[in-house]
């Protein structure tokens, strides 16, 4: 409790009203979320008992981010980021509730459909969202604000599973798919009351839309610059095992016989591990550029490990162990990658960093899933868990190996900076806000 209670991130949401609200519509929104990731999982598993459909669903929700980075990211460094995040929480509170529509077996290719078009909406809200937080805190806030945002996501995934798997036994699954709706509107709410520019003043721009010019602009400035272009590649990386979230699902029907209770057990040690992680490794890293590449090389073998224990695992209670510890990690990646990003890159480009972050992930997410899902309906699903846990280590010692030979070839590149005012000024694209 005493990490919780830590000055700093209480004087965060003391004293910012702005980030605040911020921050609350981000806990309701990720409430509904889980709710209805626990009634999507259920529902697809039990009308057709394969662990290729429930993966299907996760796809479905995630690979569509991954063609959108171009446009994504240009608008989200074009465009006002406020008006965009809103929006797009009210078409998903619409697209939240088609899903009661979907009954029987037949009817499940309703479920891939509105999944789909829920993360399109979802791919130009959350670069938004990443993009605009620099501007809503402190530079030295960034951190923090990002541990806090991760924490959160992991205490409404811990709270919004075990609830959502109660809620579904006792209420049926249509409540769980309308409470999303609404926490999509209560989230539209708070982003509405925010007041303050999501945006740096300089961040308009002469060209009309040119997401395929952006899309190269975003691209060669990550290339030019090692440690932005390995900080893209952490969260790639740990989706190259993302396959494990199905097993959530598969372990708790065919494994352990637990039902839709044991998918909420194993989602709330994910959600655990994800809350207190990156409260430990904010504290650890102190803001250090250096100490935080060497912790996300030791979270990539936490996660592995914990996810070979995972496979081992002979009783439910100890597999909820090895979860948490494996988000323990994951979660603390997801913070420290996010954090040095908005801290290194620049507001002119810091949606399309963003976006690239986020589509790279879901492209390595949805492969790991597909494969995972045709795995686990052929061999023994503790055997698919442990391989999966040997690719997260695979990828953590080649990670660490090209950031280290990165560092060696040019050092100069991982000096912590930001362009300078009078570097945006030299650009002939950029003008102030109202300029013609």
């Amino acid at each position: 409790m005493s990490l919780l209670a830590d000055n700093k991130y209480l004087a965060l949401l003391r004293d910012n009203p702005e980030y605040r609200k911020l921050y609350f519509g981000q806990i309701v929104s990720l409430l509904g979320d889980w709710f209805e990731y626990i009634a999507v999982q259920t529902l697809v598993f039990q009308l057709t008992g394969s662990g290729l459909a429930a993966g299907l669903a996760i796809i479905a929700s995630n690979l569509p981010s991954f063609f959108l980075i171009p446009l994504a990211g240009s608008i989200a460094d074009r465009f006002d980021r406020r008006k965009i995040m809103i929006v797009t929480d009210l078409v998903r509170a619409g697209l939240a509730l088609s899903l009661l529509l979907v009954r029987t077996p037949d009817q499940i290719w309703l479920v891939y459909v509105f999944q789909t078009l829920s993360v399109l909406f979802a791919s130009f809200f959350n670069p938004a969202q990443n993009a605009a937080i620099p501007n809503l805190v402190k530079r030295d806030e960034l951190l923090t604000a990002n541990a806090m945002s991760s924490a959160t996501w992991g205490t409404m995934l811990a709270v919004g599973s075990f609830a959502g798997g109660v809620t579904i036994a006792a209420l049926g699954r249509d409540t769980a798919f309308i409470i999303n709706s609404l926490s999509f509107l209560v989230s539209a709410y708070f982003i509405w009351r925010i007041r303050a520019s999501f945006s740096e003043h300089r961040a308009v721009v002469r060209k009309g839309l040119n997401p395929f010019g952006d899309f190269v602009e975003g691209f060669k400035y990550a290339v030019q610059r090692p440690q932005v272009f390995w900080l893209l590649l952490v969260k790639a990386g740990a989706g190259l095992a993302g396959g494990v979230l199905l097993l959530l699902t598969v372990f708790s029907f065919q494994v352990f016989d637990a039902q839709e209770a044991g998918v909420g057990l194993l989602q709330m040690a994910r959600g655990l591990g994800i809350l207190i992680g990156p409260f430990i490794i904010a504290r650890m890293v102190a803001n250090k550029i250096g100490r935080a590449q060497r912790f996300i090389t030791l979270c990539f073998f936490l996660s592995g490990l914990s996810y070979i224990g995972f496979g081992l695992a002979p009783t439910i209670v100890l597999a909820m162990g090895f979860v948490f510890f494996a988000h323990f990690g994951w979660g603390s990646n997801w913070t420290l990658s996010a954090a040095l990003l908005q801290r290194l890159v620049p507001d002119y480009i810091r949606g399309r960093i963003f976006s690239m972050d986020l589509g790279l992930l879901t492209l390595t997410l949805a492969l790991s899933t597909f494969l995972t899902g045709l795995a686990a309906d052929y061999f023994e699903p503790r055997y698919v868990a442990i391989g999966l846990g040997i690719v997260f280590m695979s990828f953590g010692s080649l990670w660490t190996l090209a950031v280290v030979m990165s560092q060696r070839r040019q050092p100069r590149e991982w000096q912590d900076g930001l362009m300078t005012d009078a570097q945006v000024q030299e650009r002939p694209d950029v003008l102030p806000v109202g300029a013609e």
